[in-house]
């Protein structure tokens, strides 16, 4: 397929996302419902056939890109064109897939009005078009972000006041800096580690799972993993300070992004050798760290309260069947019920997730002491993927986080990997609501369950976290 149809069929298929969405997104609630563009009242039984073929063509469109360049047939001026033109019509529909965006505009307006976000929930607005907009899980719950986001969004809301529309365009706007970041620092990282930029951009950037994750959802996980992936690549040049205070910022937007923090600071204490000068290299990289947090915090006015554990809360209470802990949980409730031993299924579930935790914790210890200069990339990544995957809730773009970083290494060709880019936004309908319900679980159980066996049998971990050349017993 020439590289021009296939730009062609993912711009038909995103613009029919968009227009469809215009009747099937979480849309604004009252006063119209509707967008500043929309289609006609009709069948949602023909438009849901519609918005999934408009998917499925988008995901070709995608495919046939990635075809061009697997063969090396992808420039990166012709990557940054399809970029461009697919995410047009994404970035001026309504939200499709998540209701975050709303929340968002929330957050900042009650900084705007002089609250605190991390103590007020969206509630104390009062009831009205934006309160209604907010998914009912974060109508009642402080901001789970950092005060860098936060003020984002309560500049967004002073320039563009309380019209939800314009406020959605302007976020949106925010993540366009987001893809710039990654649109450059991406092949550029993949430059820096060898490996094939065109192959990096079109999974780690034009992947319909980044794509509708940032462009048309308007997640924040955009500008942060920018911030992560530019200050990784400036960490490779030597640029240490620039790259902490990058990823420092990263983290003040979302905390998941403090494993950049942690393994930019082992990496150069590696390379010092340890000693004085280690001790020096961890006094400076630490007021690196501290000196922009205080800066961004006593800037911000918003106090130190984001830093509360219990702001994350909700996220970590959430459970949905494409989470594997919480399918793990619900599956072996079920069959201890066969057997006759009838306990909680919630306390089950709240066992799986908190042993999962425990082996993402000691995982990660583990890999922190196995990083090497050589594969920080791509077990920062591995990382990710761990602590999505044994984590108390999965969405799918949480998966972009390690996905990001992967697609810059020797795993880019992963036929893995292409699967999680291309499909798992679907985890999640038109509207935001997870799709996975009924028994599902028993797939997602057994899919977690082989997906072990398959990295523990002849030791495939060492090769799929580490890269094809380790091996479990290397220093």
């Amino acid at each position: 397929m020439p590289l021009w149809l296939s730009g062609a069929l993912g711009f038909v298929g995103y613009s029919g996302m968009t227009l469809t969405g215009t009747r099937l997104g979480p849309l604004p609630n009252p006063p119209s419902g509707q967008w500043w563009f929309h289609l006609p009242p009709g069948n949602l039984g023909v438009l849901r056939v519609l918005f999934y073929v408009a998917t499925a063509l988008a995901i070709a469109g995608w495919i046939g890109v990635g075809v061009e360049a697997r063969h090396r047939r992808l420039s990166m001026s012709a990557a940054l064109v399809v970029l461009v033109v697919w995410s047009i019509p994404l970035l001026f529909g309504p939200p499709i897939f998540s209701k975050d965006v709303y929340s968002y505009i929330g957050q900042g307006l009650i900084a705007h009005r002089g609250l605190n976000p991390y103590s007020a929930s969206p509630s104390a607005l009062g009831p009205g078009p934006l309160l209604n907009s907010i998914a009912s899980v974060w109508r009642h719950s402080p901001a789970p972000y950092g005060p860098v986001f936060v003020e984002i969004a309560r500049a967004v809301t002073a320039v563009v006041g309380t019209s939800i529309v314009p406020e959605v365009l302007v976020m949106r706007g925010v993540e366009i800096v987001g893809m710039a970041l990654l649109a450059f620092f991406v092949p550029r990282l993949a430059r820096q580690l060898g490996t094939d930029p065109a192959m990096a951009v079109w999974l780690g950037v034009l992947s319909p799972l980044v794509l509708l994750s940032f462009m048309a959802s308007g997640h924040n996980d955009c500008l942060m993993m920018g911030l992560v992936v530019a200050g990784v690549s400036l960490s490779l040049d030597h640029r240490r300070a620039v790259a902490l205070v990058l990823c420092t910022l990263a983290t003040m937007i979302k905390a998941s992004a403090g494993a950049a923090v942690v393994f930019l600071v082992v990496d150069e204490l590696r390379a010092s050798g340890g000693g004085r000068r280690g001790w020096r290299v961890l006094a400076k990289d630490a007021g690196v760290v501290a000196a922009t947090v205080v800066g961004v915090t006593l800037a911000s006015g918003l106090g130190w309260r984001w830093l509360q554990p219990s702001n994350l809360r909700i996220p970590a209470e959430l459970r949905i069947n494409a989470t594997p802990t919480v399918s793990l949980g619900v599956a072996i409730n079920r069959i201890l019920g066969l057997v006759h031993l009838h306990v909680s299924q919630p306390g089950t579930i709240t066992a799986v997730q908190t042993i999962g935790g425990v082996l993402a914790a000691v995982g990660t210890l583990w890999l922190l002491w196995r990083v090497r200069r050589e594969n920080l990339v791509r077990v920062l990544g591995a990382v990710l993927v761990l602590v999505v995957l044994a984590g108390p809730t999965l969405w799918p773009w949480y998966l972009s986080w390690g996905l990001i970083l992967l697609a810059t290494t020797s795993s880019q060709r992963s036929r893995i990997l292409a699967l999680t880019a291309g499909a798992t936004i679907l985890l999640v309908g038109a509207v935001g609501s997870p799709e996975l319900s009924g028994y599902w679980y028993w797939g997602v159980s057994v899919t977690t369950v082989v997906g072990c066996v398959w990295l523990a049998s002849r030791r495939r971990w060492a090769e799929v976290i580490l890269g094809p050349s380790s091996s479990p017993a290397a220093p």
